[in-house]
């Protein structure tokens, strides 16, 4: 199936002026920009809330911004906490892939000329906009009126989502350019695909969700009734019928929000490990499946978390089955990414390392995962360091890995220059190692959990370890956190000062973004559309001149090899 609708959305002409181009255009790639650049101030704006805390539990003597004075309280600090989370789940890991990289290149990699929907595209960047000034509204407000601003601000996002889900899926469906055929879209592009469809699905529940919370704080309605959160209930009233039924709904998005934010990071890393192997993904149409059973499994294990909320007695095998076969999927991609660095030759650049840390994360994550899910070790838990480790370690730090990785690959399409590698390396070892050195150290305090085996005196010998390990990882955060400056200082520098690109295709990458100049035209393509005419990862081809053959060549323009 191939569809060549390219006419259907010609590009508008930009606005005159800068601030009107970039602010007001409907364009996708001044569009993509913006969402990146969204998602580089909240992720520097999270790291200073996560070392708020840090600094907080270790010395809470301390006087920091926020945490004290006369206006400090659990109110201010659970604030802090949910700030911070909403800040790195939804504007950064699940807007920097999908919405900001995925606006820029999806149609660029599919032949089209723009998303098939640009303004639904624009009003979703000013909904996720004015979500973010209203999570920090929300943050700086007084308890009541935060929380109501908070639920504001996540509904908005949930449009957002919406909108962006339904634009990537009709777009890849509609717009593809001729020859463009599904066996032949780039790994990338399968993951962004994927990941409109489900954020379709999940983001509409939660809006629905906000939407009735919102209701009962400011309308009036019982759709999640105070009263049924206390010991006395009405005598006409099932017990905990109305918590449960939040309980879904939050969960039916919250299990998935996990593979919103780690499916575009699949299709990033795979795209990243085959260009830089100079090999084709090993086993490509296996990775496509993979990618759709992540999806697919991911939509349906929400009901593991509630096992204890009156479910039929069946449903816990059921959906431990399916948690169980995430597993698959999971050991598919780190096979085919195993066998695609298997006898490479492989170009050890920063974006290149920034993939394989993420392959080394997302193992280390996952194999903590497998310890979760023992229920013993949950129920003898009283700290949530294990899974506070295990959820940075899988969702936070790998997928910051991901979209790092695919920075350094893009920066010269984007921007036309690139990035320092010399300084790109330091930035990297420096995170690779803090990031083990703050989260498996929390993977160690939670199974300290267990000591209540041990005698009194075992006991608290082992409870004087635990304040000097949680200083330990709170200086490694720190020093983390500090060095995200080298990164900022790389990519300022570049971005003025930069070495500029004189070639289109620097990577001598396959798909085709990159026979276009950088930063690509206006209208993306010239006069004329592109023909595609071979898979996205034709890489060491026997018989050509060069060790890759992009898709916009016909077979009589490759050079043979003499």
């Amino acid at each position: 199936m191939a569809t060549d609708h390219n006419r259907a959305n010609p590009p508008e002409p930009p606005p005159p002026g800068f601030l009107a181009g970039t602010l007001s255009s409907t364009g996708h790639k001044a569009i993509g920009l913006n969402y990146l650049w969204l998602a580089l101030f909240s992720v520097f704006l999270g790291l200073a809330m996560s070392l708020l805390m840090r600094i907080h539990i270790v010395w809470p003597s301390m006087r920091l911004p926020f945490l004290t004075g006369v206006g400090f309280s659990l109110e201010r600090y659970a604030a802090l906490t949910t700030f911070h989370g909403s800040l790195m789940v939804f504007l950064v890991l699940t807007a920097a892939p999908q919405a900001g990289f995925g606006n820029y290149f999806l149609p660029l990699q599919i032949g089209a000329r723009e998303m098939a929907f640009p303004k639904l595209n624009r009003l979703a960047f000013w909904s996720t906009a004015a979500s973010l000034i209203g999570l920090t509204a929300a943050f700086l407000a007084a308890p009541e009126t935060g929380l109501t601003l908070w639920i504001v601000s996540v509904a908005l996002f949930c449009s957002a989502s919406l909108l962006n889900g339904i634009n990537f899926s009709v777009t890849t469906i509609d717009l593809r350019a001729r020859g463009m055929t599904l066996p032949r879209l780039p790994l990338t592009v399968w993951a962004w695909f994927i990941n409109g469809i489900l954020s379709t699905l999940i983001f509409s529940i939660l809006l629905a969700a906000s939407v009735c919370l919102l209701s009962d704080r400011l309308a009036g309605t019982n759709f999640f009734p105070v009263f049924s959160f206390l010991s006395s209930q009405p005598a006409n009233l099932a017990a905990n019928t109305l918590p449960v039924l939040w309980q879904r709904l939050f969960w039916f998005f919250a299990q998935a929000e996990v593979y919103i934010a780690m499916l575009p990071c699949f299709g990033l890393v795979t795209h990243l490990i085959s260009t830089f192997s100079r090999k084709p993904v090993w086993m490509e149409r296996l990775v496509v499946l993979a990618l759709c059973a992540v999806g697919l499994s991911g939509f349906c294990v929400w009901g593991q978390h509630m096992f204890a909320s009156g479910m039929n007695p069946f449903s816990p095998l059921v959906f431990s089955l399916l948690a169980s076969s995430l597993g698959l999927p999971a050991a598919i991609l780190l096979i085919c990414w195993l066998g695609t660095l298997w006898n490479a030759r492989v170009q050890l650049n920063t974006s290149m390392l920034f993939a394989i840390g993420f392959v080394s994360l997302f193992m280390a994550g996952g194999l903590s995962g497998i310890f979760l899910a023992r229920r013993d070790l949950a129920s003898a838990a009283v700290s949530d360091d294990f899974i506070t480790g295990h959820f940075h370690l899988v969702m936070g730090v790998a997928a910051t890995f991901a979209i790092l990785g695919a920075l350094f690959f893009w920066f010269p399409k984007l921007f036309g220059r690139r990035l320092n590698e010399s300084l790109g390396k330091l930035h990297f070892w420096l995170t690779f190692a803090g990031a083990y050195l703050v989260f498996m150290p929390m993977h160690w305090l939670g199974l300290l959990t267990h000591a209540n085996i041990y005698s009194g005196s075992r006991l608290a010998a082992i409870a004087g370890l635990v304040a000097p390990v949680r200083a330990f990882i709170t200086v490694a955060a720190i020093l983390m956190v500090f060095a995200q400056g080298i990164f900022l200082v790389n990519f300022l520098w570049s971005l003025l000062r930069g070495e500029k690109v004189e070639e289109n295709n620097p990577w001598r990458a396959t798909t085709l973004e990159w026979s276009v100049s950088s930063p690509p035209p206006a209208d993306d393509f010239g006069p004329a559309d592109p023909v595609v005419y071979r898979g996205a990862y034709e890489f060491s081809v026997p018989g050509v001149a060069e060790d890759f053959v992009p898709q916009h060549l016909a077979p009589d323009q490759v050079v043979k090899a003499r």
